[in-house]
């Protein structure tokens, strides 16, 4: 349903600013008109000055070049001048765009969005006053989408045999959450909290392939218990051993740094670069730290490995902990930061 008032707001606004506009455009070609008109007569007098000797206008040529109307009055304020001009064409462009995106059936959040965008560094109270409100339409015509869209997505992995949960933005299939952004189309996959795929077209086709692509890179892999626990063992103790650590524990991103170096092939130990590095992602090592570590419970010579849940400070530092998935859903787990290898 349109919101009358919001658009009738923003009309007047847009009619209100659209007026400084136009006067301060025109103050503009007036300022350059007279430095025209001034350039002009000053030459005009010493023309008549070296060609006519009727009346002596030696004076007003003086009084007209000791008024420097240009270096004086004109070119300091023309710069704030263009300043303005350059803000109140955003403002007018923005509220423009903000009353033709509520106008559209249904609303079109992505010239909203930018809308909003272009609007929230004015300082203006009138503009700042406007502000949630174009931002609460904002959240109802993408939810609205979210809803449509949800439905359609979830008849299209129904007939893959995939459920999924959530509601518009966010979504959860399985393990992984797909956040929907409607105002900047797209839609990004996490296995858990950490990404794997950063940016996908928001349509159902492109989204259903982007989640196989995602469950195929994460879940789907083939990979040894054995030979991981075995792996994970050694970086356990070479993250030990490289950061000189008092006691048995070790920060979980340090043994999965160290890991991922004694993943690489030989290739890449005689030529490190890009091309010879094998990639494993901190989503992938995740998956594979709770099956092999958790869900399996594997062991290396007879010690398994033992998880600390990480304090405050350590969830918000990336470098410090890991989100690890241990149920069905995205949010089904907690915050490691530390790990060691004991007896059990």
């Amino acid at each position: 349903m349109t919101n009358d008032s919001l658009l009738q707001q923003l009309d007047l606004l847009r009619d209100q600013y659209t007026r400084q506009q136009k006067t301060a455009s025109g103050l503009q070609a007036s300022l350059k008109g007279v430095t025209d008109v001034h350039n002009r007569l000053q030459k005009t007098l010493e023309d008549y000055r070296e060609r006519n000797t009727g009346a002596d206008v030696t004076g007003i040529q003086d009084l007209f070049a000791s008024l420097r109307l240009k270096e004086d009055a004109i070119d300091p304020l023309l710069p704030d001048l263009r300043r303005e001009l350059k803000a109140l064409t955003a403002i007018t462009g923005a509220l423009k765009e903000g009353a033709a995106a509520l106008r559209s059936d249904p609303v079109d959040v992505v010239r909203l969005d930018k809308a909003i965008a272009a609007l929230q560094p004015v300082v203006q109270q009138d503009i700042s006053a406007l502000l949630p409100e174009l931002s609460e339409e904002l959240d109802v015509a993408q939810r609205a989408l979210g809803d449509q869209f949800g439905e359609k997505l979830r008849d299209a992995l129904a007939q893959l045999g995939i459920a999924i949960g959530g509601r518009a933005p966010k979504f959860a299939v399985g393990r992984f959450e797909l956040d929907a952004n409607f105002a900047k189309r797209f839609i990004t996959i996490r296995y858990g909290k950490d990404m794997v795929i950063p940016h996908v077209s928001i349509t159902v086709e492109a989204t259903v392939k982007a989640y196989q692509s995602a469950a195929k890179q994460v879940i789907e892999r083939t990979q040894d218990g054995k030979t991981w626990i075995t792996q994970f063992y050694e970086a356990y103790h070479t993250a030990h051993r490289k950061r000189a650590i008092e006691g048995t524990r070790v920060n979980i991103v340090d043994c999965y740094m160290e890991l991922v170096l004694l993943r690489q092939g030989r290739f890449f130990a005689s030529e490190p670069s890009k091309r010879t590095f094998t990639d494993y992602t901190r989503a992938q090592f995740i998956y594979d730290f709770y099956e092999f570590s958790g869900n399996q419970r594997l062991a290396h010579n007879g010690q398994f490995v033992k998880a600390h849940i990480a304090i405050k400070a350590q969830v918000d530092n990336l470098t410090k902990s890991m989100w690890i998935v241990e149920g069905d859903a995205p949010h089904d787990g907690r915050y490691i930061a530390d790990i060691e290898f004991v007896k059990d």
